[in-house]
């Protein structure tokens, strides 16, 4: 990066850490110190006492937001006035050193796993154009999805990190727009209960979902001879994610827990991404994979790819995708069979 580019990096992000301290912590006397524009470091001061819940709190807020790789403090520990009798000569109680005290939080407004760009089955939402490329057919798809998650609490643990439990659902459609009425083909529904959890570059996600698949009644009609399964089932996932400056590292792996019809119960997943903000007149380059692999197709690989734009404000995100798939199909009760797909994707991350 040019100096003068590191210079129009670092007022970007001052002016960006300054507001979300303003809007979203205005209570804490905590203030922006000093930004490196070239490794968008940032390091922070406490103006009094500020319990290190609150500044993990902050420093997660901080990196969740894209902008941010690193935030330091420019000085450590936490404080409170001690129990001490006041000095006659001073208004205020020296400060001492001791341990936070967990705090929890109703309805938080981030959440601290973020969504992976290249999974086909993300609860957002999303509308694309694809090219289906399978063993019997050919033909111009959209696909769109309506999801959401939605916090319900949030525990900070001092310097050990933070603890979210929320709500997560989605509805996945592929609609056929080859077909006289763009048939829909299938729609899947989706509903999760997530725990997740950070602690710096690092986090965590734990979850039960619950999905059901369902034929389109227009596409039955035109193709009488598909047998319709009642697919459904329960699975356990965990998945882990690990950033470093442009970089996300994420992998993991769940057992289905119930299933109609019964279905081998392991797989597995791994994914990289790849963020390099305001790149571009101010869009971020995206570019990402994911692979996943289960046991009920004999841990055949499925491979998604994506590269693109995303424009951020604030805490939300627009992103524009070119997307390719070679594996097997997302849809439903078609899991078994194999297929390509290549489109353009428009992903809206609320």
């Amino acid at each position: 990066m040019s100096p003068g580019a590191a210079a129009e990096e670092a007022d970007y992000i001052r002016g960006y850490v300054e507001a979300l301290l303003e809007t979203r912590f205005p209570d804490v006397t905590v203030s922006l110190l000093t930004v490196d524009g070239e490794r968008r470091e940032v390091v922070l001061v406490a103006r009094g006492c500020v319990p290190a819940a609150e500044r993990r709190q902050i420093e997660d807020a901080l990196l969740l937001s894209h902008r941010v790789t690193g935030v330091r403090w420019q000085e450590e520990g936490v404080c409170e006035p001690s129990p001490a009798r006041l000095d006659a000569a001073t208004t205020e109680a020296p400060q001492v050193a001791v341990e936070a005290e967990p705090t929890v939080a109703l309805l938080p407004r981030q959440e601290l796993f973020r969504p992976l760009i290249a999974d086909p089955r993300q609860p957002q939402f999303s509308i694309r154009y694809q090219y289906y490329d399978t063993r019997s057919d050919s033909f111009n798809a959209a696909s769109v999805s309506f999801g959401d998650y939605f916090g319900f609490a949030e525990g900070a643990w001092g310097n050990t990190g933070i603890t979210q439990l929320g709500l997560q659902g989605a509805v996945f459609a592929l609609f056929n727009l080859d077909a006289p009425s763009s048939d829909l083909v299938n729609a899947d529904y989706w509903i999760g209960l997530p725990v997740t959890y950070r602690n710096g570059p690092w986090s965590f996600l734990a979850r039960i979902y619950h999905q059901s698949s369902h034929l389109g009644d227009e596409f039955l009609l035109g193709q009488p001879e598909t047998a319709r399964i009642n697919l459904s089932y329960e699975d356990l996932e965990i998945l882990g994610s690990y950033e470093w400056r442009h970089v996300r590292l994420y992998g993991g792996g769940g057992y289905i827990l119930h299933s109609e019809p019964d279905l081998e119960r392991g797989h597995l997943q791994l994914g990289l991404e790849f963020r390099w903000p305001r790149l571009f007149n101010g869009l971020d380059l995206l570019a990402a994979v994911d692979s996943q692999a289960a046991e009920e197709v004999d841990w055949e690989r499925s491979d998604s790819f994506q590269v693109g734009f995303g424009f951020v404000r604030r805490d939300r995100q627009i992103r524009l995708m070119l997307e390719h798939f070679d594996g097997h199909s997302p849809n439903g009760q078609f899991f078994r069979e194999r297929l390509r797909y290549t489109g353009l994707g428009v992903y809206f991350d609320l």
